[in-house]
């Protein structure tokens, strides 16, 4: 199968029979690992930084996210086993909504105690129905992603009763709203809108799974030239920032991050990292914003200016990304650790 290589996990079903679990993609691992570190780098949006960090910021932002939710939603539609909806719902409620508001609550505490504390029940209503407008703003992904697990057996029962007719119809909505979104943002209902198009692809891309890796050389050449232009588009942005540039940006960051997770995957040492960055992805979303504070605390006790060169500021990023995803790791291994002693 090449590059799609595939880990197979087996386990037993409930006959006591051998059965093949749904198996673990190196690829989609690493376009995983890509991905959370773009949105790592996006976040270094500090006082501190010099000016060129803005447009840097913005340039991230114009295709990270449509990826990132593009890689979600195929793993949503790839990992999905059909159940009772309750039981579905209340499994993802569990696994996203009850951390995203354990580690929302800590930080509206934390700045309630730097701001006062009579931002804490505003805070509080921002993080269950507007977590863009709360304390916790970087969090909105997680709220956003439960809201995405949540509406995808909707998706699949459509598509059982209408079929093909509906993936058209959906995509072509998709495209309305991403160009057109909706400006609420109460329940996330903007970004829902305005990404959506890019978690129809991610489903659609999961459906047809096996029609997209049979054509798997035609993937080869799609992603290396996507990823020429996405250099390119990169470049003219950063010389003359045109909006169309930014758009199509968006639209070939798919491909070209394939094409760059190609490359990266006869690295042994870079391959081996963005699988451990995808393996505990969402642990590192989660709290990697409190490395990125505490370091940035400390830089400016060491260090209170701005970061004046391009090569400072590269530095410090890369310093910062790298423990901020090695030390959410720790984090939640040692979580795991003490959750295994006090269960023997």
């Amino acid at each position: 199968m090449g590059y799609w290589k595939i880990y197979y996990i087996k386990t037993m079903d409930k006959n006591n029979t051998n059965s093949i679990s749904k198996s673990r993609l190196v690829s989609v691992d690493l376009l995983q690992g890509i991905a959370m570190l773009w949105v790592i780098f996006g976040h270094h949006l500090l006082d501190f930084m010099p000016a060129i960090y803005h447009s840097i910021h913005y340039y991230i932002y114009s295709f990270h996210m449509p990826f990132f939710i593009f890689i979600s939603s195929f793993l949503i539609a790839y990992s999905y086993k059909e159940v009772p909806y309750r039981i579905y719902s209340s499994k993802k409620f569990h696994k996203f909504f009850l951390p995203y508001i354990c580690i929302g609550i800590l930080v509206t505490l934390l700045t309630g105690v730097k701001e006062g504390i009579d931002t804490i029940p505003e805070n509080i209503l921002f993080l269950i129905f507007s977590p863009k407008q709360s304390a916790s703003t970087f969090l909105w992904y997680i709220y956003l992603l439960f809201l995405l697990y949540a509406i995808y057996p909707l998706c699949k029962m459509g598509y059982q009763k209408i079929g093909g007719k509906l993936e058209i119809l959906i995509l072509f909505v998709g495209l309305y709203f991403y160009f057109n979104p909706i400006r609420i943002q109460f329940l996330c209902i903007d970004y829902l809108t305005n990404y959506f198009l890019f978690y129809w692809l991610g489903i659609m891309t999961a459906w047809h799974f096996k029609t997209v890796r049979n054509q798997i050389k035609l993937l080869k050449v799609t992603g290396g030239w996507c990823l020429f232009l996405f250099i390119l588009l990169s470049v003219s942005i950063f010389i003359s920032p045109q909006h169309i540039a930014y758009t199509a940006l968006c639209f070939c960051s798919i491909p070209a991050m394939y094409g760059l997770a190609r490359i990266l995957s006869y690295q042994s040492f870079i391959k081996n990292a963005l699988i451990s960055i995808s393996k505990n992805c969402f642990h590192i979303y989660l709290i990697h914003m409190f490395f990125i504070q505490g370091i940035a605390v400390i830089f400016i006790k060491f260090h209170p200016y701005k970061i004046e060169s391009v090569e400072f500021m590269t530095v410090y990023i890369t310093c910062s990304t790298v423990i901020s995803i090695t030390g959410s790791i720790v984090v939640f291994r040692i979580i795991d650790y003490l959750k295994a002693k006090i269960h023997q």
